[in-house]
């Protein structure tokens, strides 16, 4: 049904690949694969000696960028190399895309995962939202400003009533708010749907992302394009659900 899946690479496997972590620990009935992928890793053994401790208590997937890298890049085909800016930023995203055979894809960045909640009910009415409207591109939970929560509400439970009148020509969502933002830190997609795109045509209509410079056209900012060219959106759940940013 959906495979939940983060990126790891060499500066941060080391902290992430222990056995209280999100990752590992979080049990969800809509959750049927867990996969990691690793992007620019150098510290084989140690990273090798964590995995197979893991294995020994938790069922997950491992797969290795370089191994599919250049397939992926025919596949949906992306013009980068290790000299383009951003590509490391980048290419996980599409390897993570092609190589997943579940229906959806839940990505939760790896630095996203030391303050989280996540219920079914999010996952259960995000299948739902991603079946039946059209609009819907992808859903996402909230997250909190500066690590925190502000009046007990997350950035967009308090920025309800700004993001509906700036979308007033939408009909309102129950359980969403419709924006035009995406982030690559959390998003829940329909696995077809993004293999489909043309992540090339629609950079130029990527003018209102606005994003780390060594990003370069990364998938982040491609995914604004794609929104913004076909009028569909990022769906922000409007329960208590949430994450926080670790900067």
């Amino acid at each position: 049904m959906i495979t939940l899946n983060t990126i790891l690479y060499e500066g941060n496997f080391d902290n992430f690949l222990v056995k209280d972590c999100w990752f590992f620990t979080f049990k969800s009935n809509y959750i049927t694969n867990k996969l990691l992928t690793i992007n620019n890793l150098t510290s084989i053994d140690r990273f090798n000696e964590k995995i197979e401790t893991l294995k020994k208590i938790y069922d997950f997937d491992v797969i290795f960028v370089e191994d599919t890298v250049d397939e992926v890049k025919e596949f949906f085909k992306i013009n980068m190399n290790k000299y383009t800016t951003g590509y490391y930023y980048t290419i996980p995203y599409f390897v993570m895309i092609y190589n997943v055979k579940t229906d959806y894809i839940l990505n939760v960045a790896s630095d996203c995962m030391k303050d989280i909640k996540i219920s079914d009910k999010f996952l259960e009415d995000s299948l739902i939202e991603l079946k039946n409207n059209t609009l819907c591109s992808t859903t996402m939970v909230s997250w909190a400003k500066d690590n925190m929560l502000i009046n007990g509400k997350t950035v967009a439970q308090n920025e309800h009533d700004s993001l509906v009148k700036n979308y007033n020509n939408l009909t309102e969502l129950e359980n969403f708010t419709y924006t035009n933002g995406f982030t690559d830190q959390f998003f829940l997609g329909k696995t077809s749907k993004l293999k489909n795109i043309n992540y090339n045509s629609v950079l130029k209509y990527s003018n209102s992302y606005y994003g780390p410079p060594y990003g370069g056209d990364c998938f982040e900012k491609r995914m604004v394009g794609h929104q913004t060219y076909n009028k569909i959106y990022n769906c922000v759940y409007k329960n208590d659900d949430y994450y926080v940013h670790d900067k």
